[in-house]
């Protein structure tokens, strides 16, 4: 309990990373659920479609079957259910108000009615649908619905259950003043939605399991604010001078416990530092020696031609020499 006091007293932000890592996993889980579960009803689909074939429709207007009508079955062994799925080919417009919710195709149009709104299709292209196997496109339909549940779920469950926590951060506000105690926006948001991500997560794995508990009804409501009530109970007020020299101590506590790394560090430091310095040196010295044992053979070379190389230069020296004395001038004397 410390650790979520802890948070909602002084964490950052408002939950909002929580509740979407809440409802991108539940949005998920729907949408396996889809894919998994809408397999086993692959072959239902096949059946009712075929069911409503052939159909072949040309410049607007179904040609094949003439003067029809069918009403989809879902069939299971003897048993056959009708479903709101009707093809009339006698006539070309119905009156939605005189027909229940359902999908209905006349000669001319295709009309999905529900409660709501009622919308209209015209053929306007040619086709033929001829009776046959369509279930891995079925399989291939699923899986795209399964992906946009997922997508479209995890914004739309954000969403809503944003918005569930800031109705429940009123709630803690007043909640709040009947227990004398006041907390800034930001830590009533955390607070909501610690209870309300709680209640939520354990009531739909419940359901998951089995359990009859119906997710978002007075049930819930019930036990978010009971919840919160119990932390509320317990929570410190946020002005209180003893969460601040609390927040002070544990402050000076991890000021501390850094101190104390960096002095454990430090001889780890100055042991890679020496052993790096080493390292340095061995290399140095290496490089000093193995020059040394380069240059060695060249100096004994140097050595040995030497004494050829001053006996070369002998007669050039004797030559020049002579030349030069020849090249003085004799002195005259005068009489």
């Amino acid at each position: 309990m410390g650790k979520i006091f802890n948070y909602i007293l002084k964490g950052k932000g408002i939950g909002l990373k929580y509740i979407f890592y809440v409802a991108t996993i539940i949005s998920l889980i729907f949408a396996l659920y889809i894919r998994i579960a809408g397999a086993d009803l692959v072959p239902y689909a096949n059946d009712i479609i075929n069911q409503m074939l052939p159909l072949k429709v040309e410049n607007g207007v179904v040609v094949n079957p003439q003067n029809t009508i069918k009403v989809a079955q879902l069939r299971e062994g003897d048993v056959s259910i009708p479903l709101p799925l009707v093809l009339n080919t006698n006539i070309e417009d119905i009156n939605p108000a005189e027909v229940p919710e359902g999908i209905y195709i006349t000669k001319t149009k295709i009309y999905a009615i529900n409660d709501q709104e009622i919308r209209i299709y015209p053929f306007s292209e040619d086709f033929e649908a001829l009776p046959q196997d369509y279930s891995e496109g079925i399989k291939s339909g699923l899986t795209w619905v399964a992906v946009f549940a997922f997508v479209a779920g995890a914004i739309l469950i954000s969403v809503l259950y944003f918005i569930a926590v800031l109705l429940y951060s009123v709630a803690a506000l007043l909640l709040g003043v009947m227990f004398g105690k006041k907390y800034e926006f930001d830590a009533r948001m955390r607070l909501s939605s610690v209870c309300f991500l709680t209640v939520y997560v354990a009531l739909f794995c419940l359901n998951l399991a089995g359990a009859a508990i119906t997710v978002g009804g007075w049930t819930s409501f019930i036990v978010i604010i009971l919840l919160q009530s119990a932390i509320i109970y317990k929570l410190p007020a946020a002005n209180n001078e003893e969460i601040a020299l609390e927040v002070k101590s544990e402050d000076k506590q991890e000021v501390k416990a850094k101190e104390v790394k960096q002095e454990e560090a430090k001889p780890q430091k100055e042991v890679v530092a020496v052993k790096t310095e080493a390292k340095a040196q061995a290399s140095k010295a290496v490089k000093k020696e193995t020059k040394k044992a380069a240059d060695k053979p060249k100096k004994e070379v140097a050595k040995k031609e030497a004494p050829k190389k001053e006996a070369a230069k002998a007669p050039k020296k004797a030559e020049a020499k002579n030349n030069k004395s020849k090249a003085k001038p004799k002195k005259t004397t005068k009489e």
